[in-house]
């Protein structure tokens, strides 16, 4: 009880109780460093020897779920990274392995970096966050970049999920990117409709300011900049797991609502260094029409207090939430626009917070059954404090909870108020014949402006 009333002192935004992570998520996997699975013993021994393979090196970021398969990206920020695009089998049962072994994804050969003479484009060279659409396509961005030296220039890839097959292959032009090379893709969306998979279309935020749109059926992007992609200048300085980072990153977390009656959606998103949340419809997003003539169509939703910069999010189309990750605070925090049209202290909560299994959560979905899942990995100190990284602790945790029960009794639960709520099969989804919440899991569910 001392530890939730703290809590709340110190957290004084948030409208109820910030309860402990054991409360409302579930861990499923933790990792103290990092395995994979090669195709064979020699290939893995050639790789340790090579320096290929350095396991103190490998970082897991970003997640996506499908099926019986939770994915796991693990960036190419230090040399040694074996696979960049992985995947690891949720299983079922007590019997199941809560540290596995990464898999990589398509296969191992098309995440090995090129040797001389051999083609970058026929690889994954390192990517961050993931999106699966409702025609069970993975969709990624390859930043191109690995050990800090640029080997090419970014991808998209999507991959046909039931056949391991990559569909498309975009490569993003210079002309797409920032005129000063300072373009970075942290993660996207993909907006699909599975009675038309060809009408898909992907959101890609540039931590430099920009969103790129990726048209599928017409295979073109283009560009669109706005003032409010940028960063907040008084939020770009971040402490977490003790260490003090400062962090210009403007465009970062996006997430979409529900499909509205006439087919689009809106996009929510906000940038790494702020703390306000922003919106606009996906029809303007898909038009051709110019800034000057969409710029009053973006919305300002208001502000969470200082402090609680938000990067990573997305969005329950059940209920209508919104999840974020506050990385400055160890925490998973909410808003629910169709409850709260306003976003402030008042209006969203901190819903569960953890200095040592959530320092620095580094990326949160929601899957297409209503399941939050939350990655977390102490990058921080893995990156810039590696003498403060204890490589035999338990560094990398994943966590999962129904989103019914996540948001219950806080600002962010659904309230009907006469009106029936969609269901997700109602909204885009079809049936699946495997998902992630039939396979054996029991989660309690009892427990508990300056512009405005």
């Amino acid at each position: 009880m001392a530890r939730i009333t703290l809590a709340i002192l110190i957290l004084g935004c948030c409208t109820c109780a910030v309860w402990s992570v054991n409360d409302r998520l579930r861990e499923v996997f933790s990792w103290r460093q990092l395995d994979f699975t090669f195709p064979d013993q020699k290939t893995r021994q050639a790789a340790i020897a090579s320096g290929e393979y350095v396991q103190a090196n490998n970082l897991p970021l970003g997640l996506e779920v499908w099926r019986d398969k939770l994915f796991i990206t693990v960036p190419r920020w230090k040399a040694g990274v074996a696979s960049t695009l992985n995947y690891v089998s949720l299983g079922s049962g007590s019997n199941q392995n809560r540290s596995p072994r990464l898999v990589p994804y398509p296969n191992y050969a098309m995440n090995r970096l090129p040797s001389s003479g051999q083609r970058i484009t026929d690889r994954i060279i390192n990517t961050y966050r993931l999106s699966i659409d409702v025609c069970d396509r993975l969709w990624v961005i390859d930043m191109g970049i690995a050990n800090g030296t640029k080997l090419g220039q970014p991808q998209l890839f999507v991959i046909d999920l039931n056949t391991d097959r990559v569909v498309r292959q975009y490569v993003v032009t210079a002309n797409l990117l920032r005129v000063d090379g300072n373009s970075w893709f942290p993660g996207l969306v993909a907006d699909a409709d599975w009675k038309s998979c060809d009408r898909a279309y992907a959101y890609l935020p540039d931590i430099g300011g920009g969103l790129l749109v990726y048209d599928y059926r017409r295979n073109t992007a283009r560009r669109i900049e706005h003032h409010y992609f940028y960063f907040d200048p008084l939020a770009t300085v971040f402490n977490i797991g003790g260490v003090r980072i400062e962090w210009p990153d403007g465009m970062f977390g996006v997430g979409l609502s529900e499909r509205h009656p006439d087919g689009y959606r809106t996009l929510y998103f906000q940038a790494m260094s702020s703390t306000r949340m922003f919106s606009v419809n996906t029809s303007v997003l898909q038009s051709n029409r110019s800034l000057s003539d969409t710029f009053q169509e973006y919305r300002h939703h208001g502000h969470r207090a200082a402090g609680m910069q938000a990067g990573p999010m997305s969005m329950d189309q059940v209920t209508g939430t919104v999840f974020y990750a506050l990385v400055n605070q160890d925490a998973i925090g909410c808003w629910n626009p169709r409850r709260h049209e306003r976003l402030s202290g008042d209006t969203s909560a901190v819903l569960v917070q953890d200095s040592e299994t959530l320092e620095f959560p580094a990326d949160i979905k929601v899957d297409m059954d209503s399941n939050l899942w939350v990655l977390s990995d102490r990058m921080p100190r893995f990156r810039f404090q590696v003498l403060n990284f204890d490589l035999n602790d338990v560094n990398y945790r994943v966590f999962r909870a129904p989103v019914a029960d996540v948001v219950r009794d806080t600002v962010c639960e659904s309230q009907l108020n006469g009106n029936r709520l969609l269901s997700s099969s109602e909204n885009q989804s079809r049936p699946r014949p495997i998902t992630s919440s039939n396979m054996g899991w029991n989660t309690p569910s009892d427990k508990r402006s300056d512009f405005d």
